[in-house]
């Protein structure tokens, strides 16, 4: 690789990118713009019974008031970071690392960082630590060099060896001199206009959801007109926000492959970077940092740190950077020679983050290759043809993370839908006879099918014809299902208990887990679907209580309420879908 080459050509695609906030601004007011002239049109139909258009004095009103939320915010938040790297080590809760008071780590990385800092030529900054944080991170903050600040997680300071420490604040102190450290916090500011319409909407909903909890059903008449208008405002300014996250991450995946090369020049040993960023997946660890205001400094990270679920990726791919920094990395040898062990790898999303780890001989005789046994069902309904397309897409799916699992069926919904009936119920046929090739049924399995059952099936997305008025009239087909989510959570019997407090059928104990077969429940979900359909959210409530006992939802469960949900023809509830 030709370091010079490629740190002039992140350079340049960094300053046309920084440009194009401008752009964005003003497409941003645009949007709002439009907004406005076509709510001021409906307003008029409505009143006079002739839409009018809005006159330039409204549009350009609206505007002012537009960009002036985006300038004071964008303003404010400059002032705020008017102090770089110290107040960015303030909000991000990092506690000094002081030279004569600090353990045998710790005055390693001081070490390092010295030792960066003479052959960059530059004044050895302060160095913080992210005491709670053990994932392995890093980043540098400030506008000059010589006022930098290095933050370290605990993470990263434990678990990474002295070399690898090396290439890290190589990579670190490449932001320094290369000019995006003082990039990356003037667009903490510069963007923070842009964002601002989202992250308050998102709050004002998030506060009355959490509200919601502890309120009866009649006193929540003004808290919902309040979510609607945290929804509204959120769902406005949700174009900013985008351009912002795209603008961000642009200029992010860009400089981090200049860093990389960069952090090779400074240590003379490109093992450093390659065997830090391997030690990442070898090691299990994980990248995502939880400090309050984390997502504001994220794209400044070493590795994929925080980020919303429509976010643009601030990181490349861990994979794509070993091999742009160190492209004769020897994975298996480093390993060897740093771990002594071989026998796990690690499985990478889009984004660069670690999703799950296999050891590694089953991992390797299984890339690629589906079970045998689910191959073979499949060749005998399909052919061999089907099989072997099979087998070759598996590839790119197996490296999927579980919770995408039900994402990925619905992107393939519709593709499936446009088929007739009888080519879909072939397609629900066969995918049973697969999940149903080694003779059991796992929960994800079952999940997976019993969806796709119901948005396939003949009829779907028409109303259902009711058989059952009250749900008591299917109250033990309910407390099947109810059971069967609070048996996925941490602590079954409280979770049960939450549940049976919504239907108050006077049940005691969730149904036992052995009785609970894929034919019981199937039949359970079957009747509940017939249920009137004002019955059904009561069933589907108890299940997402049952689910949320504890605080949170954990996959498993989020997947069981998704597929009742589905099941039932209700909305799925906002706290599930985002599981």
């Amino acid at each position: 690789m030709d370091f010079f080459e490629e740190q002039e050509r992140a350079r340049r695609r960094s300053r046309s990118l920084v440009l194009a906030y401008l752009a964005a601004v003003l497409f941003v007011v645009a949007s709002y713009c439009a907004v406005g002239a076509a709510l001021y049109a409906l307003s008029t139909a409505y009143l006079h019974g002739n839409a009018a258009w809005a006159s330039p004095e409204f549009l350009a009103c609206i505007a002012a008031v537009v960009a002036a939320l985006i300038l004071s915010v964008t303003a404010w938040r400059i002032w705020q970071l008017r102090e770089g790297g110290p107040m960015v080590a303030w909000l991000l809760g990092a506690r000094y690392v002081e030279p004569g008071r600090c353990s045998g780590t710790e005055r390693r990385l001081l070490n390092v960082v010295e030792e960066m800092a003479i052959a960059s030529g530059i004044a050895v900054p302060p160095v913080y630590c992210l005491q709670r944080e053990s994932g392995i991170n890093a980043l540098v903050a400030g506008y000059s060099p010589n006022e930098a600040v290095i933050i370290v997680t605990r993470g990263a300071i434990d678990k990474l060896s002295r070399d690898e420490l090396q290439g890290v604040m190589g990579h670190e102190f490449s932001h320094i001199l290369n000019g995006d450290m003082a990039l990356n916090v003037r667009l903490v500011g510069l963007l923070a206009g842009l964002e601002w319409f989202v992250d308050t909407g998102e709050k004002l909903v998030y506060q009355v959801a959490n509200e919601f909890r502890f309120k009866e059903r009649e006193e929540r008449g003004e808290g919902a007109v309040a979510a609607v208008f945290g929804f509204l405002i959120a769902l406005i300014g949700f174009p900013g926000a985008l351009a912002a996250g795209a603008i961000k991450a642009a200029i992010s995946r860009e400089r981090e492959f200049l860093a990389d090369a960069a952090s090779v020049q400074f240590t003379r040993n490109p093992d450093a970077i390659a065997g830090a960023l391997d030690s990442i997946i070898e090691l299990r660890a994980h990248t995502s940092v939880s400090a309050l205001h984390c997502e504001l400094f994220s794209h400044m990270f070493f590795a994929h740190a925080a980020g919303r679920w429509w976010d643009f990726p601030t990181h490349p791919p861990i994979a794509e950077r070993i091999r742009r920094a160190h492209p004769r990395f020897l994975r298996d040898d480093y390993r060897e020679r740093r771990h002594g062990r071989r026998q796990h790898v690690a499985v990478i999303d889009g984004s660069g983050s670690v999703v799950k780890h296999v050891r590694a001989l089953s991992f390797i005789s299984s890339i690629g290759h589906p079970r045998a046994h689910e191959l073979a069902a499949l060749a005998v309904r399909r052919g061999a043809a089907a099989a072997e397309q099979a087998k070759a897409l598996y590839v790119y799916v197996s490296i999927l993370a579980r919770n995408h699992m039900l994402t990925l069926a619905d992107l393939a919904v519709p593709a499936i839908k446009e088929q007739k009936q009888k080519a879909r119920d072939a397609f629900l046929a066969d995918l049973a006879a697969v999940v149903e090739a080694d003779r059991r049924v796992t929960l994800r399995e079952f999940v997976l099918l019993t969806l796709l059952r119901q948005r396939l099936r003949e009829g779907a997305g028409q109303p259902i014809a009711t058989q059952f008025r009250r749900v008591e009239e299917v109250a033990g087909d309910a407390h099947a299902v109810v059971s069967l989510v609070a048996l996925a959570a941490t602590d079954p019997t409280t979770a049960f208990q939450r549940g049976n407090t919504v239907l108050k059928l006077g049940w005691t104990t969730p149904t036992p887990r052995e009785s609970l077969s894929t034919a019981r429940v199937g039949e359970a979900l079957e009747r509940l679907r017939h249920l009137a359909p004002f019955q059904k959210p009561g069933v589907l409530k108890a299940c997402v209580e049952a689910a949320a006992a504890d605080g949170k939802v954990a996959l498993a469960e989020g997947e069981l309420v998704r597929m009742v949900a589905a099941t039932l023809d209700c909305p799925v509830p906002p706290l599930i879908a985002a599981s």
